[in-house]
């Protein structure tokens, strides 16, 4: 995810997979891939920047914290695409552009969501 390092971008993704809020314990155990295992004052500070950041909330439970992501995964690409748009001199093309190099099931799922805009509420 642009804007993130490498592991605030597993920690990430390790949350958006979590259906409840982990602890810092609970991301250290996530993360381990077997060689290498984090240091939990390393996992430690990269969630206090993400929380920093408005990447995650936290919650005190006991005398730790448990973290949850603030927004969605679609909702932090969402902003990452709108940073790109904003920034582009011809916002319209970008996006012809990627519609042009969509899959047809990301393109249907364009048409439905478009339609269901139309329908109104």
């Amino acid at each position: 995810m642009k804007g993130l390092g490498a592991l605030e971008s597993q920690v990430m993704a390790e949350l958006w997979e979590s259906a409840d809020a982990l602890s810092v314990h609970d991301l250290v155990d996530r993360l381990a891939d077997g060689q290498r295992v984090p240091a939990y004052t390393t996992v430690l500070t990269v969630v206090s920047h993400l929380w920093e950041k408005g990447w995650v909330r936290r919650e005190k439970i006991g005398r730790s914290y448990r973290y949850r992501p603030s927004r969605s995964r679609a909702e932090a690409t969402t902003d990452l695409l709108r940073e790109i748009l904003d920034a582009s001199p011809d916002a319209p093309a970008v996006l012809l552009h990627l519609v042009r190099t969509a899959s047809e099931r990301e393109v249907e799922a364009l048409r439905r969501g478009l339609a269901d805009d139309e329908r109104g509420p």
